[in-house]
């Protein structure tokens, strides 16, 4: 009986080949996993391997050049070839652009020479001589004065006539401040004398004289105290029968007939004309002049042709003469200045105005002028105060 058990008891130690056998078979499976660190390794090492000398570059041009280098890997020699010769292309087109630049410049300069060669030669061709110099005289100034005192060259043209020369030249003359040269195609040349504009006649009772004053404040020169007048008092001529220069620079080469009329002028207009001299000459001639007459002015003042005015009482009435109106200067028969603080303005209705300083004027002119609008009858007037004016009237009939 029991040796017949004992191979029973075996059957338990024969399993254990069975239940080791999964055991030993494991390290055939997890040699793979192993293996997977040696394959990252190999993924680290390109990494490291990547071309980090662009590293320094911007980032267009490191993401540009790998792509560069591959290409030229491919086609090398090619795109070197193509290359040089795209430089050599280059290069030709800028030597073309400076050639042509050079050459636009050396036709623009030529262009030039060549204009500014025609510009003389027309300027000064015949074609356009200055053959026909019409004068023309003004009020102060007659054309023999004006032909006297220019002097046109030969060879002058239409073109080249020199206007500032001439100008010059007449200048001289204190009555004129310039000139107008017209050109008349093909060979006229018309010179016109501009005048000084005259603000106001001054006279000086001491020396029986009276000056002209331009409205840039400057003494232009002495006038004829011997006009005369037609009906309505429009001066028909200066310094009568002088046949000589006045003392004005103006010209009066006044050619009497032989019945005592000047040449060219209607007796019955002689009759009626009236030989004016003194003040109502000086009247009459600011009058035509549009400018103001001042008088009782001191006798110290000293007048100089083209030096400015520098008496203090002929400065306050010149301020009077440029800020009153056209029209209220039209009514005002003369300006009496024996002061600055006494100025009085006499007006061609007999009215007396006292204006005292040169303040206010536009006030002033307007006070007068609406009082002889409101009232009739008005003798005197004072606007020294132009806000407390007062005034007088004749004493009704």
């Amino acid at each position: 009986m029991s040796a017949a058990r004992r191979p029973l008891a075996q059957k338990p130690a024969q399993k254990k080949p069975l239940a080791q056998a999964p055991t030993t078979q494991k390290p055939a499976k997890q040699k793979p996993t192993k293996q997977k660190p040696t394959k990252q390794k190999a993924v680290a090492v390109r990494k490291k391997t990547s071309p980090r000398p662009f590293s320094a570059t911007s980032v267009t041009s490191v993401a540009a050049q790998p792509r560069t280098a591959r290409s030229e890997r491919g086609a090398g020699p090619v795109a070197r070839v193509l290359g040089a010769v795209g430089g050599v292309f280059a290069t030709i087109g800028r030597l073309i652009g400076h050639i042509a630049s050079a050459r636009a410049l050396a036709i623009a300069i030529a262009a030039a020479v060549v204009l500014g060669v025609a510009g003389v030669v027309v300027a000064n061709s015949p074609i356009f001589a200055a053959t026909n110099i019409v004068v023309e005289g003004s009020e102060h100034v007659s054309a023999e004065t004006v032909k006297r005192l220019i002097s046109v060259p030969d060879g002058t043209t239409l073109l080249n006539v020199d206007t500032a020369a001439i100008a010059s030249s007449l200048e001289e003359n204190p009555w004129v401040s310039g000139v107008s040269v017209e050109r008349e195609w093909p060979n006229t040349l018309r010179i016109v004398p501009k005048e000084r504009a005259v603000s106001a006649i001054v006279y000086i009772t001491a020396d029986d004289i009276a000056w002209a004053v331009g409205d840039d404040g400057c003494w232009i020169a002495p006038v004829s105290l011997s006009v005369q007048v037609d009906a309505e008092g429009n001066v028909i001529d200066t310094a009568t029968g002088s046949g000589t220069s006045g003392a004005d620079g103006a010209d009066t080469a006044a050619t009497e007939g032989g019945d005592g009329t000047e040449l060219g002028q209607d007796p019955a207009a002689a009759t009626a004309a009236q030989q004016l001299t003194g003040t109502d000459a000086a009247r009459a001639l600011a009058r035509s002049s549009g400018a103001l007459l001042f008088t009782d002015v001191p006798a110290d003042i000293e007048p100089s042709t083209g030096q400015e005015v520098t008496s203090d009482v002929v400065l306050a009435g010149l301020k009077y003469a440029n800020g009153f109106s056209d029209a209220f200067k039209q009514q005002i028969q003369s300006l009496s200045l024996p002061s600055v603080d006494a100025i009085t303005a006499y007006l061609t209705s007999g009215i007396e105005v006292a204006l005292g300083e040169p303040t206010d004027i536009e006030t002033k002119e307007r006070v007068v002028t609406r009082l002889l609008e409101q009232q009739e009858g008005v003798t005197y007037i004072n606007v020294r105060v132009p806000d407390s004016y007062s005034f007088r009237s004749a004493p009704a009939a």
